[in-house]
């Protein structure tokens, strides 16, 4: 396993590139008719060099120009009840794409083909997650906006942990991201990797989010519920609910959700894939009382609430078929 550069030595590398200034100027747009979104093809190979020098250096010089051009783009998570809680836009999960167009599924495919090892893929999605909202900070103070801070989503799984010198450098890195990122638990994880998820919790203050609990290993849940701000109910999940609720389950699907969110400690649960004219959606905003947990919902396919919706675009404006927002920070008004 490689060893990344230390924190000192990368940021003498990078000297004043990461600045929000400075990435402005160096962020490049996809050009149509590809999703405009913003990538950082400087940047990400030199971070992923400084990170995991090894695993760079064995690319080929089509598989590591592939990474330049890895981007994020987001869906946006809203508050949905009880009645009294604020409508809101609370944050956005971020996920990897391509300045291509290509989603999650299909750069991995194309990953396979270059022979690019997956906790490269993980790393230059962190790192352009990173940038992006060091961009859009520097948008918003541009604008004025008053508004609450947001939290933004990334997926840890084994291809992070079994780099947790990589992790904790790029963290040192983006030191915002103790106050601004939640990270999400894969369900896919096993109980060995619970002391370093809460070393790098506790030491660096990372923000924890149990993602697909209805898959997760009994024992991983238990052990990271004191630090989880957050429970995400997956899409897949949200699909029984509304099934469910089709079937006139809805009083018993709020009793059980109550329990959970009682038994579970968290002051917030998420359903993702939640659709804005969802029968469920409107249920739950309606039948929702317990004032100590606050439902958000998280949506593919809709702006997010103002003022973020002029900082966030649909990307099926741009390419019919493909879901989520990008960001619109480099594109002229």
């Amino acid at each position: 396993m490689a060893m990344p550069a230390d924190l000192e030595t990368l940021q003498i590398r990078l000297g004043e590139a990461l600045t929000p200034e400075a990435l402005l100027r160096q962020a490049a747009v996809a050009a149509p008719p590809n999703i405009p979104v913003p990538c950082f093809p400087e940047l990400i190979p030199t971070l992923l060099e400084g990170l995991l020098e090894h695993e760079w250096n064995q690319l080929g010089a089509r598989a590591q120009n592939y990474l330049r051009w890895i981007s994020v783009k987001a869906e946006s998570i809203d508050v949905l009840a009880p009645k009294h809680a604020s409508p809101t836009t609370r944050g956005f999960e971020l996920l990897a794409i391509h300045s291509t167009g290509d989603s999650f599924g299909k750069i991995l495919e194309k990953c396979r083909e270059l022979e690019i090892p997956s906790v490269l893929i993980r790393f230059s999605t962190l790192i352009s997650a990173f940038l992006t909202v060091r961009l859009l900070k520097q948008q918003i103070e541009q604008y004025g906006d008053a508004t609450p801070s947001l939290l933004f989503t990334q997926n840890v799984d084994a291809d992070y942990l079994n780099y947790p010198r990589a992790l904790r450098t790029a963290l040192e890195l983006f030191p915002e991201s103790q106050s601004t990122f939640c990270f999400e638990i894969n369900e896919a994880l096993t109980e060995d990797y619970l002391s370093t998820l809460r070393a790098l919790s506790e030491d660096l203050h990372i923000r924890l989010v149990l993602d697909d609990t209805n898959q997760m290993d009994d024992t991983v849940h238990q052990e990271l519920m004191d630090l989880a701000e957050w429970i995400k109910i997956d899409f897949q999940a949200t699909q029984v609910l509304e099934q469910r609720l089709r079937e006139d389950e809805g009083a018993q699907i709020v009793w059980q959700l109550a329990q959970y969110a009682h038994a579970s400690r968290s002051p917030v649960i998420v359903f993702e894939g939640l659709g804005e004219h969802s029968p469920l959606k409107t249920y739950l905003a309606e039948a929702w009382s317990d004032p100590e947990t606050v439902l958000y919902y998280q949506s593919r396919e809709r702006v997010p609430l103002p003022p973020w919706d002029r900082h966030f675009g649909l990307i099926q404006d741009h390419t019919p078929g493909e879901y989520g927002l990008f960001f619109k920070g480099l594109i002229a008004d």
